[in-house]
């Protein structure tokens, strides 16, 4: 992959990571239209920038939010010493911010289980290493390296949908009464759900959690807030898990340059979409990005079908 091309999906990465419309849906149409170099160590290099594209954004996370991040640091060692000196209170309305807010991220992130359960084994899909389908984790993994982007068009359209229906539900019943941006262990239950369902290619992380807080009656600014904290963990990990199976015998010096490149500017690039985010939020203007998924998604089907019937990729390649 080229460094123009690097900062390309760097700007991809940056802005849709947190803007609720897919990071990984808009990825995935930016490989299937934008020209390749081919297999063997071009994909590596294209899987391993792609991989450090979300360290990028990561880092826009820990800047924005910095100071509240430290807060929940301090808080925790206060809260394992509170534990040992048995002092701890248990009760969530006794607790401050920070603790209740480490609390519901430990639960919302305990749902990331279910994406190892193996229940899709009866579709019989297999990967591109032969394995079978078998848990939620595998399914997104097919659906993200397949060449078909009709499911990509389809999650684009839920999330769509998802941001309709919460801003609507959100102004009429739920936002006025956690008003006071207080989380409650529903808010965290239903976003970590969510955040599991969001591995999904199309199916924006940031929006799905976001609008499963305020299906159950969180603000919309404190829903928000946590969405992007309860992606810290997640985020991490998964990067952790991804660069101990990466081959970096294959890796060569133009990718590191490439790799630079990308996290500094999905690292930019992700600052900017954060507050422009918390922006469009504070002034009730989320369902804009809605029209945009909807919109995107009957585009994507559209051109799907149209792949599916001619057998012809739609590709800027030459």
């Amino acid at each position: 992959m080229s460094v123009w091309e690097t900062i390309i999906q760097g700007i991809i990465q940056g802005l849709t990571e947190f803007l609720p419309v897919s990071s990984s849906g808009h990825l995935s149409l930016a490989q299937h239209i934008l020209p390749t170099t081919g297999a063997g160590e071009a994909d590596v290099g294209n899987q391993t920038i792609s991989l450090f594209l979300h360290f990028g954004t990561l880092f826009a996370v820990f800047i924005v939010y910095r100071e509240l991040i430290w807060k929940m640091i301090l808080e925790f060692f206060s809260m394992c010493k509170d534990l040992f000196s048995k002092k701890f209170v248990w009760k969530l309305d006794k607790m401050n911010k920070e603790r209740r807010m480490i609390i519901f991220l430990v639960v919302a992130s305990a749902f990331a289980i279910t994406l190892f359960i193996p229940v899709f084994g009866w579709l019989g899909l297999e990967l591109a290493d032969g394995e079978a389908v078998k848990t939620m984790a595998d399914l997104s993994e097919y659906f993200s390296n397949d060449s078909d982007i009709m499911v990509e068009g389809v999650f684009f359209v839920l999330t769509g949908v998802l941001i309709l229906m919460a801003t609507v539900f959100n102004v009429s019943f739920g936002g006025k009464k956690n008003s006071e941006g207080v989380l409650t262990m529903r808010n965290a239950c239903a976003m970590g759900i969510g955040q599991c369902l969001a591995s999904m290619p199309g199916l924006s992380r940031s929006g799905t959690t976001t609008t499963m807080g305020m299906l159950t009656g969180a603000d919309k600014n404190t829903a928000l807030e946590f969405s992007f904290i309860m992606g810290i963990p997640t985020i991490l990990m998964a990067n952790l898990l991804e660069i101990k199976d990466t081959d970096w015998s294959a890796v060569g010096g133009s990718t590191i340059v490439s790799i630079l490149v990308g996290v500094v500017v999905s690292a930019v690039v992700g600052v900017l979409a954060i507050k422009f985010l918390k922006w469009i939020v504070s002034n009730d203007k989320f369902q804009y990005f809605g029209y945009y998924c909807l919109i995107l998604g009957v585009i994507v089907i559209i051109i799907g079908v149209i792949e599916s019937i001619t057998g012809v990729k739609f590709s800027l390649a030459k």
